[in-house]
């Protein structure tokens, strides 16, 4: 009887080992040197709150909040494909702000949608797709737009932002 349970025992321990090791569930593919063989996986939300920490000091104008979530070596690539520096994208934003200022123009977003993945778990940072809806408005005029940003972040620090946009067309 004692050998019967210790079978018993064993067989479930080892059946608890096993569905505890799963693998982990991945997709897609990419052609990044020396990367190609891995898939996506599911991110990790600290990535998320990264961004959406940035998002927030980004609406407060606190510059120095965002400088010190960024590395020296962060880069900005707007829908035009002009890759900014650092200082380059604190000085476009600081002049379209003035500008903005000087007109009585407003520019407001929200985030739509935003997940997390991660093509290597464990040996890097993560790629977060922030989703959003914005508005611009000086006067009367009024234009609204999406766009998607793909952050890349590291140990809670931003390194690379790749943006796209597309207008919204007005209703007739």
């Amino acid at each position: 009887m004692k050998q019967i349970e210790l079978i018993f025992y064993l067989v479930l321990t080892v059946f608890f080992i096993v569905s505890c090791n799963t693998n982990e569930r991945s997709v897609g593919m990419n052609t990044w040197n020396g990367l190609e063989d891995l898939k996506f996986h599911i991110g990790t939300e600290d990535p998320i709150q990264t961004v959406m920490e940035f998002e927030n000091a980004d609406k407060a104008n606190d510059y120095d909040k965002m400088r010190s979530m960024m590395t020296d070596s962060t880069t900005f690539t707007g829908g035009n494909g002009i890759t900014r520096s650092v200082d380059e994208w604190f000085e476009l934003k600081e002049s379209r702000k003035a500008r903005r200022d000087s007109i009585g123009a407003t520019v407001s977003w929200k985030t739509t949608s935003i997940f997390s993945v991660d093509v290597a778990p464990g040996l890097g940072g993560e790629l977060v797709h922030n989703y959003f809806d914005a508005k611009y408005t000086e006067g009367d005029q009024v234009n609204e737009w999406r766009g998607m940003e793909l952050w890349y972040i590291v140990d809670g620090k931003v390194v690379r932002v790749n943006g796209y946009y597309q207008d919204i067309p007005e209703e007739e």
